[in-house]
């Protein structure tokens, strides 16, 4: 019988070794790996918050137009759109 060495994985977030065979980093995503679901979930939420709340903002531009748009609404709506995103990201990655 020949063994075959182990090889060592390393997360590549926080360069510990990882035990063989495991899906997740224990140490990044928690135990059971719900932490780092949820880290992926609030950001991909946050992405699509920005893409939405850009294009609102872009709307509410060009229909008010620009002598009357404020920075404060604009970035507000966009600042707006990345916390709800978030919100729901993680909201979304907690149910599963």
């Amino acid at each position: 019988m020949v063994d075959i060495p182990h090889k060592v994985m390393v997360c590549p977030g926080c360069a510990r070794e990882v035990p063989s065979g495991a899906p997740y980093c224990p140490y990044c995503c928690g135990e059971d790996g719900r932490e780092g679901a949820l880290k992926r979930g609030g950001f991909i939420g946050g992405i699509f918050g920005l893409m939405a709340g850009g294009l609102a903002a872009s709307v509410w531009f060009a229909f008010i137009g620009p002598e009357h748009a404020t920075w404060n609404a604009t970035l507000g709506m966009v600042f707006g759109g990345v916390i709800a995103g978030l919100v729901l990201g993680l909201i979304h990655q907690r149910k599963r």
